[in-house]
């Protein structure tokens, strides 16, 4: 266990040209005999290493393509889309690179490219929600890459800064900079359509006086959660669109909310022993769940939503508070797992045992100070991520294990990833490549694939 005071672990970066995939199709239909890409690999504090793969075609197999790095790189080919990188001077055993299995340019209704502000992935995998700078939010299906928005509308004044899909996949939850919540019908059209129907709000939720950073569905989405600059917490109830209570963050201080995770409370967690506040008729399957939620000042802060109370604040980094560098803006919550993930805007991330927050960090790590945007659980049994020599010799009969826990993790620096939890101290167990330095700001996994979108404008889907 690491404690709060310990060094973070520094974990390596790999990377590849983003469009390497275009010269090795060149290569394999024989517009050109080969070609080359670079490969770069970084460890802060060391030198970095910058090299390149050539591919060229088997003089046997014509339908082989063969990979040969230099400079200090390996580049490998472990089956159809399933490549690696290794550095050697670094220390960097091979390391699953994943490509995109689709790519979804999110364009406006004039098809203009535009940035992304808010994402989310509805829980049946049939449909994703953008959010952007102007207000609108788009429903697009995800059977077709090139697929038009199956719905559109603009809910939103200004910036949306969160969507959220109940767990019917059916409606989808928005919020945004103008400091309100909205309920948009997320239904899917019948029958495939070329045609985009207008998004209007059922319902729309007002009491947060600063913009809204974070919202949460509390089970089947009878309630649900928002958190806001404002430093509130507010619990909903959508049948009347009325609010029924507010919770103070930064223990009764108001610090403004940059990220919520709410789920079921496993034992352990919190004292079953604590007397339960009374209980408004509104609230639908509360009882039982916690809330967790990231603060500005850097601290995070667990809330027992049978009692309304915070019951844990961790402890303030050692950054100055105030500090925009200092901001907790990522968090995720698996309560399969009791664990608890964190990410800063100073490029920190740590995991928690969530039954003994009070311990610190099970592990601290970064790859470099570029903000951590968003972060997200992976099962990451029976993966294609695995790679038969992904782990080192002097990992010794932990590198036969099967793989565990993962945590996907989005990146200012467009340089997302999946990091490997193990008691032994995390590592990285692959990179997501896609983008061309722009910043990736959401990270979703749904089923077996691992989602992101970023500041290009496109969202990838990674198939696990």
């Amino acid at each position: 266990m690491a404690n709060e005071s310990a060094k973070p672990i520094l974990l390596p970066i790999c990377t590849v040209q983003h469009d390497f995939q275009d010269i090795v199709k060149d290569v394999s239909d024989g517009v050109v005999p080969e070609d080359s890409f670079w490969v770069s690999c970084y460890k802060q504090g060391e030198p970095s290493v910058h090299g390149k793969s050539t591919a060229a075609l088997d003089e046997h197999d014509r339908n082989l393509v063969l990979y040969k790095g230099r400079d200090g790189v390996q580049f490998k080919n472990h089956g159809k889309d399933l490549y690696s990188v290794a550095c050697p001077s670094l220390d960097i055993a091979d390391t699953r690179v994943a490509v995109p299995s689709k790519a979804y340019l999110i364009t406006t209704e004039t098809r203009k490219q535009t940035q992304i502000t808010a994402f989310d992935v509805a829980p049946d995998g049939a449909q994703i929600a953008t959010g952007h700078h102007d207000g609108s939010v788009f429903l697009r299906p995800t059977a077709s890459s090139s697929a038009v928005p199956s719905a559109a509308g603009r809910p939103h004044l200004s910036t949306v800064t969160s969507l959220r899909f109940f767990p019917s996949s059916r409606v989808l939850l928005t919020a945004g900079a103008d400091f309100s919540l909205s309920i948009l019908s997320a239904d899917l059209p019948e029958t495939s359509s070329y045609t985009t129907t207008k998004a209007v709000p059922a319902r729309t939720l007002r009491g947060h006086t600063r913009a809204v950073t974070s919202t949460a569905i509390i089970s089947r989405g009878r309630n649900v959660l928002s958190a806001s600059k404002d430093g509130s917490i507010r619990l909903w109830d959508m049948p009347s669109g009325s609010q029924i209570r507010t919770l103070a963050a930064g223990s009764n201080h108001f610090v403004p909310v940059l990220a919520l995770s709410a789920s079921e409370r496993p034992a352990g967690v919190v004292s079953e022993e604590s007397t339960p506040s009374e209980v408004d008729p509104r609230e639908v399957e509360t009882a039982d769940k916690v809330v967790f939620a990231g603060l500005q000042d850097g601290t995070f802060e667990l809330f027992d939503l049978r009692t309304k109370r915070a019951v844990f604040r961790s402890r303030l980094a050692s950054t100055p508070v105030g500090s925009a560098r200092a901001a907790l803006q990522a968090l995720a919550y698996s309560p399969e797992h009791a664990l608890l993930a964190t990410g800063t805007a100073a490029g920190l991330a740590a995991v928690y045992d969530a039954r003994a927050l009070g311990d610190g960090p099970l592990a601290t790590f970064r790859r470099n100070e570029a903000p951590i945007e968003d972060v997200a659980f992976v099962d990451l049994s029976g993966t294609r991520f695995d790679l038969a020599s992904s782990a080192s010799a002097a990992e010794g009969a932990e590198a036969d294990a099967p793989a565990g826990v993962g945590l996907a993790i989005a990146t200012e620096d467009g340089l997302p990833y999946v990091a490997e939890v193990r008691p032994s101290g995390p590592r990285v167990w692959a990179e997501l490549l896609g983008t061309d330095c722009d910043a990736v700001r959401f990270v979703r996994v749904v089923g077996r694939d691992i989602w992101s979108a970023a500041d290009d404008g496109v969202v990838r889907r990674y198939a696990l």
